[in-house]
């Protein structure tokens, strides 16, 4: 899904960001520029700088500000994902081979900090200490929740508070500092700010949720190829973890879970059990307050093309063959 070719008055900006990015991540180590142009032409929605543009547009929109801070915030986001995959040893990443699986894990760690720096270099030029804070801050909590969900791994004992904790922290809190900031540098006020702020967070949650049910109901899992599940890596998502809560499914998804070995049959009979046993029904609701939410959040900013085009990414990304 394309979700820029459906704006034409903003794709100037994002090719500009695009451009940035390009120019920001080479480096004098020609393999280091290859596998961070490798990861940055493998696709993304760049849904963070986005929303930053989006919400910049809410208030007094500069140009010379925003792109090179959205920019940042997508060179983050490369950086979190490739010591995610580090973390998960994971071989693919948007049907592409990971920087770990191709150059090996010393080179992805030495990538990943090296976009860290190069994201902070952007960021110092063109923000105010207190967003420089907010962005660091931002940075620990996905760094807290990768360690956390690393420590959680193979438990079947989660909660659904402790899921949503999870998520919040690697993947909804970028969606809001996105949303803040740019609200922030657009000299927005205080009841905006926030508003835009909490539609970010509530939007990141309602996505993560709906990427987790894709798992299990997504084009290639109808075509009967499995998804990349993150069970055999041990971490669990709402649908698995609502099974696990209940006493008629838990024991035989435990043992299903828990197998040495995870086939494709394991994987359909995982899938079944969470049908079945409510898991996939019970993540769509909460996805959807989450989405209710966000449509909240909206309604309290000024009608406009800005406003139109988050209702519009909102809807595409969360109905996304879910």
């Amino acid at each position: 899904m394309n979700i820029l070719s459906n704006y034409p008055q903003i794709i100037e900006e994002m090719n500009l960001i695009e451009e940035t990015l390009l120019r920001s991540i080479r480096s004098k180590q020609p393999l280091v520029t290859k596998a961070t142009q490798d990861l940055l032409k493998s696709g993304g929605k760049r849904l963070r700088p986005l929303l930053m543009v989006l919400s910049a547009m809410q208030g007094e929109y500069d140009r010379k500000k925003i792109i090179p801070l959205a920019a940042a915030i997508e060179i983050l986001h490369m950086a979190t994902l490739i010591h995610d995959d580090i973390i998960d040893d994971a071989h693919l990443r948007r049907g592409s081979p990971t920087i770990q699986s191709k150059w090996g894990k010393d080179i992805a760690v030495f990538t990943g900090d090296f976009l860290f720096c190069k994201a902070f270099l952007l960021i110092s030029g063109y923000n105010d200490i207190e967003n420089t804070k907010k962005l660091a801050r931002a940075i620990r909590v996905v760094c807290e929740g990768e360690i956390q969900q690393y420590h959680y791994r193979y438990r079947t004992d989660l909660s659904v508070i402790g899921y949503l904790k999870r998520i919040a922290a690697k993947t909804a809190i970028l969606f809001s500092v996105s949303c803040y900031i740019g609200a922030y540098e657009a000299k927005c006020n205080r009841k905006l700010v926030n508003a835009l702020a909490n539609f970010g967070m509530n939007m990141g949650m309602a996505f993560q949720i709906t990427d987790d049910i894709l798992d299990f109901t997504g084009e290639n899992v109808l075509m009967g190829k499995p998804a990349s599940n993150d069970y055999t890596q041990g971490i669990y998502t709402l649908p698995i973890i609502y099974a696990l809560q209940n006493g008629d499914y838990s024991k035989m998804l435990k043992e299903y879970l828990l197998k040495e070995q995870h086939t494709d049959e394991t994987f359909i009979q995982i899938s079944n059990i969470a049908f079945q046993s409510g898991g996939v029904d019970y993540a769509r609701k909460l996805a959807k307050k989450y989405l209710d939410k966000a449509q909240r959040n909206l309604k309290a900013l000024p009608e406009g093309a800005s406003r139109d085009i988050m209702q519009d990414v909102l809807d595409r990304l969360i109905n996304r063959n879910a």
